[in-house]
């Protein structure tokens, strides 16, 4: 899986070599836009706890001074604990994966190819969050084959 991450890493290298706080509020939006959309398919779309989570996610895309302030003011614990989530989270994304017989390596590279056909003459492009959006190349992934 470390191939996957170091593939992960250059695109969004590839996209926005200079990270800033902006980015990182960005990013953090769309990792809970991404928690949202598991929850939406296992819960369906009117669950409340669905619909809280969406709107964090809009709250960090959308660059509230606060959620700037929050990030821009962490302390080495938070990161830290932060960090620690983070990892949790791709050991048991994965593993949820494995445990409901899914080739997660597999879709996972699919997702890579995918969000590397966002790109537009070797250029990303972004939505007005500053999210890298689908461009005139994108195909989306095709994830059917990968499941067991």
């Amino acid at each position: 899986m470390c191939n996957e991450i170091k593939n992960i890493e250059s695109w969004f290298t590839a996209a926005k070599p200079n990270n800033t706080i902006d980015d990182a509020c960005v990013q953090i939006g769309c990792h809970f836009e991404e928690v949202a959309e598991m929850m939406e398919c296992i819960f369906g779309p009117q669950n409340n706890a669905v619909k809280e989570v969406v709107k964090i996610a809009f709250y960090f895309k959308s660059k509230e001074p606060e959620a700037r302030f929050i990030l821009n003011n962490m302390t080495d614990w938070q990161l830290t604990e932060l960090l620690d989530s983070l990892c949790d989270q791709v050991v048991t994304a994965t593993g949820v994966g494995q445990r409901l017989n899914m080739n997660i390596r597999g879709a996972l590279n699919n997702v890579i190819d995918s969000n590397w056909s966002k790109f537009e003459d070797g250029k990303p492009v972004f939505n007005e969050y500053g999210k890298i959006a689908k461009g005139k190349d994108y195909f989306a992934p095709d994830l059917k084959g990968f499941i067991k």
